[in-house]
């Protein structure tokens, strides 16, 4: 048997900084209210959140790939064969499409939002977010390496990154200013269910994905068995569950307090639920 790592710490950190990175913006095109000057300053925090987590996601990957003193052969080097290669380039597609709604937002002000160009340009980086989003739900599942090969494993990394990022974009949201509707409760409600369910069923589907993985998940459950159901589950998805559900039977309670306690779990449950697949569960069976 061999216990040693395809990928080190780099591929986690791309896949939950970017991700948050990714959710936070898909929630900024989607799931923002209000009209100029309201949208106007959770745009602009939103927007750099976003940039600087998915840049310093993007900066581990090709990073990881160069190991990394090869990172500008990495970057130029392109392998259409390759799920991290496209990934890569995603990424920094994104983020040059981010970088300039960025400077839409700061240099035009409440003007820009009705304009063409930057609805054209918004529309692009919703695209590519929306690709990097499944990039990041199919890199591991890709390699098909031990429990990676589980089908789930898709899904649940999209979920965790849209309940983890969309929990971070509603807290800015609050610091701002803005006074929180029940549709952002009602958002955290589906997404921490998503994410519970998919915890959930996982390990029913380990075993269509081989011996290697029902292998795996076992030693996955020995190892880091306590992350995975205490913080991964308990205060990534039931936690944030249990406040919004309290917040949209009394909104009155949808305080700064709630708001961030729901987004610190969400964001750290994410953080768990991605070490425990990246890490402890990339055993390969030779």
């Amino acid at each position: 048997m061999d216990y040693s790592s395809l990928w080190d710490v780099r591929i986690l950190l791309d896949l939950f900084l970017g991700g948050a990175g990714i959710g936070i913006f898909l929630f900024l095109a989607f799931g923002v209210w209000g009209k100029g000057e309201e949208r106007l300053p959770i745009l602009k925090v939103g927007s750099i959140a976003s940039l600087v987590l998915v840049g310093l996601g993007a900066l581990c990957l090709v990073s990881e790939l160069g190991r990394p003193f090869g990172i500008m052969s990495t970057v130029t080097g392109f392998n259409v064969t390759s799920i991290t290669s496209w990934g890569g380039t995603l990424q920094m597609a994104f983020l040059l499409i981010d970088a300039a709604l960025c400077v839409m937002l700061f240099a035009l002000k409440d003007s820009v939002q009705g304009s063409v160009a930057f609805k054209v340009v918004g529309a692009v980086g919703v695209g590519l977010a929306s690709l990097v989003l499944v990039y990041h739900g199919l890199v591991l599942n890709s390699v098909g390496r031990g429990l990676w090969a589980d089908a789930l494993i898709t899904p649940l990394f999209m979920a965790s990154s849209l309940l983890a990022g969309g929990a971070a974009a509603i807290a800015i949201d609050r610091f701002t200013g803005s006074i929180l509707p029940a549709g952002t409760a009602r958002f955290l409600v589906a997404a921490s269910i998503a994410v519970a369910v998919l915890m959930l069923a996982f390990g029913f589907t380990v075993a269509p994905a081989g011996a290697d993985a029902v292998y795996c998940y076992n030693i996955m459950m020995q190892q880091s068995g306590m992350v995975w159901w205490l913080c991964a589950l308990g205060v990534g998805a039931i936690a944030p569950l249990a406040l919004s559900v309290i917040a949209l039977a009394k909104p009155s309670v949808w305080n700064t307090s709630l708001v961030v306690a729901t987004a610190v779990c969400a964001v750290a449950g994410s953080f768990a639920l991605k070490f425990v697949l990246t890490s402890t569960a990339q055993i390969f069976i030779g």
